[in-house]
């Protein structure tokens, strides 16, 4: 199984953050594994996130942006209480993501999105996902534990969209 030294040596040892979320993203293929793996980084000013990173830049590209809807039970679970969401089938997160319909077509239905949490404040998500019923209690609390080593890319892509 991958451990926290493994993600903490894939940030530090990396000279972008491309570079750095490409080597998450291989990690997490090996624990808890995904068809979907991308990284969202929340804007500053807290309005939006960005897509920073996407293993299918045809379907999910990085140019991406979604609004922080400010009310549901995602953003109560993720945002506020700054704990992962396990969603097992695509019925579970249809009425969070607008997407879902696409993400249904491409056979995707279990989703974990992971916080990543600094000085109290979720900076990003870490979102896996894969076919129905993929994903576990167990793997969402290890998969958050691991996330949390992602925080310095996340800071770094932070200051980024800051600076534009």
């Amino acid at each position: 199984m991958v451990d926290h030294i493994a993600f903490v040596q894939a940030v530090a040892g990396s000279s972008s953050l491309q570079e750095a979320a490409k080597k998450a993203g291989e990690l997490f293929s090996k624990f808890p594994g995904y068809k979907l793996f991308t990284l969202t980084v929340t804007h500053p000013d807290g309005s939006h996130v960005v897509r920073l990173y996407s293993s299918a830049e045809n379907s999910y590209g990085t140019s991406g942006t979604k609004p922080i809807e400010k009310e549901g039970g995602w953003y109560e679970r993720v945002l506020v209480q700054q704990k992962p969401f396990l969603g097992y089938t695509i019925d579970d997160v249809k009425d969070y993501f607008p997407d879902h319909e696409k993400i249904a077509a491409m056979g995707l239905g279990a989703t974990l999105n992971l916080p990543v949490v600094v000085l109290g404040e979720v900076i990003g998500t870490v979102n896996l996902l894969d076919a129905d019923h993929a994903y576990t209690e167990a793997d969402a609390e290890k998969s958050f534990a691991l996330s949390q080593a992602l925080a310095p890319l996340f800071m770094k892509a932070r200051e980024e969209l800051a600076a534009v």
